[in-house]
Parts: C-alpha cells; sequence; structure tokens
C-alpha cells in the first residue's frame, strides 16, 4: 500500500467513510464530520504510522484531505 492510501485509510477511520470515497477536496470538519478530538488523534495516529512529527500550528490550519497530504508529503521529503 503506498502512502497516499494508507493515509487515506486512517483518514477512513474516523469518519463514516471508505478510504475509496475521500476526495482531496474534502474538508475535515464539513465533509467528514472530524470534531476537534477526533481531529487530534487522527494527527496523532499519522505521527504513529508514519513516524513523523507534526508541527501542531501547522496542523491545526488544514482544512482539507488535499492539504493535509500536502503537508505530510514534505514531512516524507525531510
Amino acid at each position: 500500500m503506498d502512502k497516499k492510501q494508507e493515509f487515506l485509510e486512517i483518514v477512513a477511520k474516523y469518519c463514516d467513510k471508505d478510504a475509496s470515497e475521500i476526495t482531496e477536496d474534502m474538508r475535515f470538519r464539513e465533509d467528514l464530520g472530524f470534531n476537534s478530538l477526533s481531529f487530534m488523534t487522527y494527527l496523532g495516529d499519522l505521527e504513529d504510522t508514519f513516524d513523523v512529527e507534526l508541527e501542531e500550528e501547522e496542523a491545526i490550519r488544514i482544512t482539507t484531505v488535499g492539504e493535509a497530504l500536502e503537508y505530510m508529503n514534505t514531512l516524507f521529503d525531510e
């Protein structure tokens, strides 16, 4: 499984959608039903799965799946 698919599987764990239904323009709160707690738990899951450390100030500004993927890609490139 590639990193994008693995990322989408993690997002799917926190909403009522299959990973194949999640698109990059979907918003975490409005479209996927994330709340503050589920979003923070999701971020922790990303850190554990991909062995990265997310900058909280950056992460809380993310609103869409595509923005999150872009941010994760910057961490993978480091």
